[in-house]
């Protein structure tokens, strides 16, 4: 694990060390926790946001979320750092492995087991954007590479593996590692009802904000924690997930869908495929299999023969989130 993982980006304001001694207190001003204390207790104007626990630095493993129930079972978490946007063309520059424990039938994790974080060098420059967005510079990956054994280890005879966008990471992992086709997949972003659950905005760092809590985004290890400890605190979305994950779904390929059909599609949540990878180009959506039924009559709604013409394709979490 890099040493540089959990290094803060901000001093401990309410630190005494070695390095920082105490200091009076100005008489123009309270110490900075009575101050704090005075401004929360008299507005609604400020709030305070509290690091991730799983994200300070020194964390001993295995941490203990919750006790265990004796069911407990390996999911892993996992995030990925990428030099693009396109598993086509990009390649990995990081990767994020968090082993977890959780109870299937208290459907809670219940400890954080093992972190896995390495770098890999690209053979190229890093663009100024993902260097910018990332923190990583071409001097942290140069020379360096992911071992395949170390990545087998921490997946082994895990249950599920966990992504806020499974869809961009598995293709990328499954482009650069093979042997993992029957993997379970479920994705935090994609299979939880974050609006039910009171969240307008879905990503990592904004539910963690709205939940109080923050943390440096994009190391991918550092992301891997955040998501870990939001689903903690979160049991409801847990629970969401894992019941997603466990629901068969139909990906609907709308072949042969008219082009001034194209609005109501968008609208009805479907998507273009542009054919430079798989099938040729058409609309498509991917829906609970027990919503099958009324998508043909929509198709068949919507332009002549639309169901026959259609391609149905069954997915279970082993098979979602694959490069289409």
């Amino acid at each position: 694990m890099n040493g540089d993982l959990f290094s803060p980006r901000q001093p401990d304001l309410f630190g005494i060390g070695p390095e920082r001694q105490a200091e009076p207190p100005r008489k123009e001003r309270p110490p900075i926790r009575e101050r704090l204390k005075r401004l929360i207790a008299q507005t609604d104007d400020f709030r305070l946001l509290e690091r991730i626990p799983l994200t300070k630095p020194g964390l001993v493993l295995p941490y203990e979320l919750a006790k265990a129930t004796g069911d407990e079972l390996p999911v892993v978490f996992l995030d990925t750092e990428t030099t693009g946007l396109s598993a086509d063309s990009d390649t990995i520059i990081e990767l994020g492995l968090v082993r977890a424990s959780f109870s299937p039938s208290a459907k809670k994790l219940v400890s954080i087991d093992r972190i896995v974080s390495a770098y890999e060098d690209p053979g190229i420059p890093l663009s100024p954007f993902i260097t910018e967005l990332t923190g990583i510079t071409d001097d942290m990956v140069r020379g360096k590479r992911i071992y395949e054994q170390t990545i087998a280890d921490c997946l082994d005879n895990a249950c599920l593996v966990v992504a806020h966008n499974a869809s961009f990471d598995r293709p990328f992992f499954e482009k650069r590692f093979t042997g993992f086709d029957d993997m379970k997949w479920a994705c935090s972003l994609e299979g939880i009802d974050w609006n039910r659950l009171g969240f307008s905005r879905h990503k990592l760092e904004d539910l963690a904000l709205k939940s109080g809590y923050f943390y440096e985004a994009h190391r991918a290890a550092i992301d891997c924690l955040a998501l870990a400890w939001l689903l903690h605190i979160h049991p409801d979305a847990m629970a969401d997930m894992l019941e997603q994950a466990d629901r068969k779904t139909v990906v609907v390929h709308a072949f042969g869908a008219p082009f001034e059909a194209r609005d109501t599609l968008k609208t009805r949540g479907y998507r273009w495929h542009d054919g430079t990878s798989g099938a040729n180009r058409h609309w498509w959506k991917e829906i609970p299999e027990t919503a099958l039924a009324e998508e043909k009559d929509f198709l068949d709604d919507l332009y002549p023969n639309g169901s026959d013409r259609a391609g149905f394709e069954t997915r279970t979490a082993t098979d979602r989130f694959r490069r289409r």
